[in-house]
């Protein structure tokens, strides 16, 4: 009885303790820019409004049979330019979350925009 459990307890501990980060493939980045709110700067009686943007980029991965693809703001500690196609990166899944380890150790977290399923049922 012992020997059967010890495998299902194994297998059930990372859901109870939240999962861990498994490694998965690279597929795809893209970088784009977003644009964002508009600022209006006083100016005398003619105010201007002033357009902003920020750099992104979309990050696809494969994991598990499936593609996810997720939408990452650009930082000065996280540039698509740092990453490798075909490499692999660590990540996990939370919910409608991709949550992957940049190279500074530090969790960067996007809401999943696209998922794949990559074999045929």
């Amino acid at each position: 009885m012992m020997k059967k459990l010890v495998p299902a307890l194994a297998m059930l501990l990372p859901l109870a303790f939240g999962a861990d980060f498994q490694q998965a493939k690279l597929v795809d980045v893209q970088a784009f820019t977003a644009a964002g709110p508009s600022i209006v700067a006083p100016n005398g009686n003619n105010p201007v409004i002033i357009p902003t943007s920020r750099n992104m980029f979309t990050i696809t991965v494969a994991l598990g049979g499936m593609s996810y693809s997720a939408q990452y703001a650009q930082t000065r500690h996280f540039k698509p330019s740092e990453l490798i196609v075909g490499d692999t990166v660590p990540v996990r899944i939370d919910g409608d979350k991709l949550i992957l380890r940049a190279a500074n150790g530090k969790e960067m977290k996007a809401r999943i925009v696209r998922r794949e399923r990559l074999t045929k049922d």
